[in-house]
């Protein structure tokens, strides 16, 4: 099953794809996940017709409708320093060092990983909608990642695209920074679709790419397989979830390894293409914010 929502002037609606064809779904999109995760049928309104690929265009809209994320997370959490690749990009930087090494090698090397929180609904967009460059930010890049959406108790409902927008200077200057560096207005995007794992099957044999788009020009390229991914999945939520509650509904986004170097930091009117294999494809445009 398949999950996303669509907005027009305000009103927000909410459908599921099941067999290839589109229904209008009668709950909200935790609900349905919790309720198909238990092998239940979901509530279900009549089917629609619906044109996902006009939808999905460079537009954003088709009569007057678009894309949103496809639900609210009450909490969104990052994990980091989880692919060997971002462990060496990152250390490129001056960054904090511990008895000769950088915290991203410690961390690597740890059993902990990094976890750390990312934010809320309100500070999160969808497909269409943008993603934003902080006033005092001149090196944000985004981060793209596989996102997991699981219940209190760490289980998988479904998984997501996630762009872990990032301030990369304010991280760099100092590790204390780094909640400025991950939560503000427009730092994370989540979507198109909310995918169950039973139609992505193996999450450890996924390509993940991006596009940084200026001008119509592509100025950045990356992709990496999550086959790489050091630190397993499982391993990310037990961290997340020990001594920690969660609600229903939380987003774990899963770490990145495509790292733009500083003169691929984004600028405003940039656009973001982020692709999954079977997650599909987000595409972001970027402002900068004003005080």
């Amino acid at each position: 099953m398949r999950i996303f929502r669509l907005t027009n002037k305000g009103w927000v609606g909410n459908f599921a794809i099941i067999n290839n064809k589109i229904y209008v779904l009668l709950s909200d999109p935790i609900t349905a996940l919790k309720i198909y995760s238990e092998g239940k049928d979901i509530p279900l309104g009549p089917e629609v017709s619906i044109s996902l690929d006009d939808l999905l265009n460079k537009d954003y809209t088709f009569k007057d409708l678009r894309f949103t994320k496809p639900y609210d997370p009450p909490e969104v959490w990052g994990s980091g320093i989880v692919y060997e690749v971002a462990r060496a990009r990152y250390s490129e930087e001056d960054v904090a060092m511990i008895k000769g090494r950088t915290i991203y090698e410690l961390v690597y090397d740890a059993e902990r990983p990094e976890i750390f929180f990312k934010g809320t609904a309100n500070r999160c967009v969808g497909h269409g909608e943008p993603i934003a460059i902080r006033t005092d930010s001149e090196w944000t890049l985004p981060e793209p990642e596989l996102g997991v959406v699981i219940d209190s108790s760490g289980k998988i409902l479904a998984y997501t695209i996630s762009d872990d927008v990032s301030a990369r200077d304010l991280e760099a200057q100092n590790p204390l920074y780094l909640p400025q560096s991950k939560i503000y207005n427009g730092s994370c995007a989540i979507g198109p679709f909310l995918v169950t794992p039973d139609e992505i099957g193996n999450p450890y044999s996924l390509d993940i790419s991006m596009r940084i788009i200026r001008n119509g020009q592509v100025i950045y390229e990356g992709s990496i397989n999550t086959s790489r991914m050091r630190r397993r999945i499982e391993d990310q939520i037990k961290y997340l979830i020990r001594n920690n509650s969660v609600p229903d509904g939380t987003l774990l986004s899963t770490g990145t390894a495509i790292v733009p170097g500083k003169d691929k930091g984004l600028k405003h009117s940039d656009i973001v293409e982020i692709t999954i294999t079977k997650l599909g494809i987000q595409r972001t445009p970027v402002v900068k914010l004003n005080l």
